[in-house]
């Protein structure tokens, strides 16, 4: 298991969204540049945020 200090997450920026179709797209092309990639969801107060995570092995 990587060390969870490597791990870099991308958020959708605050007037800005990624959809599903946009974070498999961007998981897709961290994948193609050989970092492994996690598509996980935070829960901030009453909204819930989707990010990716991405890091080497």
């Amino acid at each position: 298991m990587p060390n969870p200090e490597n791990r870099q997450r991308i958020y959708p920026s605050k007037n800005g969204t990624l959809n599903a179709e946009d974070r498999q797209n961007l998981a897709s092309l961290l994948i193609k540049a050989g970092y492994s990639v996690r598509i996980g969801k935070d829960k901030l107060k009453s909204t819930t945020v989707y990010f990716v995570e991405f890091w080497e092995e």
